[in-house]
């Protein structure tokens, strides 16, 4: 679990720009908050959406940052970086028994992957992937062309290929979504390499998230379709 302390501030949704930038109107006072998602948002962006932003540390540039936005009373974490974290704070026998935690960011090669983990002595590496494209209960990823995220799972394919144990979770931040879909109509590579990646013996899974403007908790497996 994931609790967001200081606690968030509530407010309503203006408009993104420079993809980075947020307006958000707090009563009276309209204030730009941070924004970490170098996505497109599609369905996210809705002027008057509620959303919830946490107050930042004194030396930052902007005073707030977004973390959460709700949509037709679905909610959405926005924060990609948040994906990763929620893994890092919950006892790794919850999402992948049988491993125990060795460190964050590895590096492998010039790319880095969201965690390594031990497994009877072996390496497992594992890349999280934030899914907020939610469509009539279908999560789609990528929800922009993502060369890096091609990259990622060529690498993982490398490793599998290699006899190494790897995985790619996508990570349901928004709660509309029921089961996960490579974004062909997006991002077709990406999704062909999906398909290669599983064939490889890549560990390909989805988890949902419980979100709310208090804590993120992770949930139970959402099916990934291929």
């Amino acid at each position: 679990m994931l609790s967001f302390d200081p606690p968030l501030i509530e407010g309503r949704f203006v408009s993104r720009y420079k993809r980075f930038f947020a307006e958000i109107r707090c009563g009276s006072e309209v204030v730009v908050a941070h924004c970490a998602n170098t996505g497109r948002m599609t369905g996210l962006l809705v002027p008057d959406a509620r959303v919830w932003m946490r107050p930042q540390p004194a030396d930052r540039k902007l005073k707030f940052a977004w973390e959460v936005v709700e949509i037709n009373g679905e909610r959405a974490c926005v924060n990609t970086a948040r994906a990763n974290q929620i893994l890092a704070n919950a006892s790794v026998g919850e999402w992948m028994p049988g491993a125990r935690w060795v460190q964050r960011e590895p590096r492998v090669g010039s790319h880095r992957f969201d965690a390594l983990l031990d497994r009877e002595g072996n390496q497992v590496f594992v890349e999280v992937k934030s899914v907020t494209l939610c469509e009539d209960g279908v999560g789609y990823f990528p929800d922009a062309p993502s060369v890096r995220a091609i990259e990622h799972l060529n690498l993982l394919i490398e490793l599998a290929t290699q006899g190494i144990e790897t995985h790619l979770i996508f990570m349901a931040m928004h709660t509309g979504v029921q089961q996960i879909e490579p974004a062909r109509g997006i991002s077709p590579e990406f999704a062909e390499r999906c398909a290669v990646a599983a064939d490889a013996g890549v560990s390909i899974r989805g988890l949902s998230v419980a979100i709310s403007p208090e804590r993120l908790q992770l949930g139970s497996t959402c099916p990934v379709v291929l």
